[in-house]
């Protein structure tokens, strides 16, 4: 599988983590920076929360995780 299609994948995933105050997911909400593998299977989602402080952020860290986990090739999820 090429590298952009994982990508593809990832972002397809991600699209299922909903943010709960919005009801949008957080691809759509531009919330999602990079969503990046490397050879080894380590994905590093780099993102933002819709607020400073938002009481959220485990939660939301935690679906991202969990969405990706989904994904056969990724191994190891860290959000940034």
């Amino acid at each position: 599988m090429s590298e952009s299609d994982l990508n593809d994948r990832m972002m397809e995933a991600l699209e299922n983590v909903i943010d709960p105050e919005l009801g949008l997911d957080i691809v759509n909400l531009g919330l999602v920076y990079g969503a990046d593998v490397d050879d080894e299977g380590n994905a590093l989602i780099t993102m933002t929360l819709t607020a400073m402080g938002c009481p959220l952020a485990a939660s939301l860290q935690y679906d991202v995780k969990r969405a990706l986990s989904e994904i056969e090739e990724i191994k190891d999820v860290q959000v940034k």
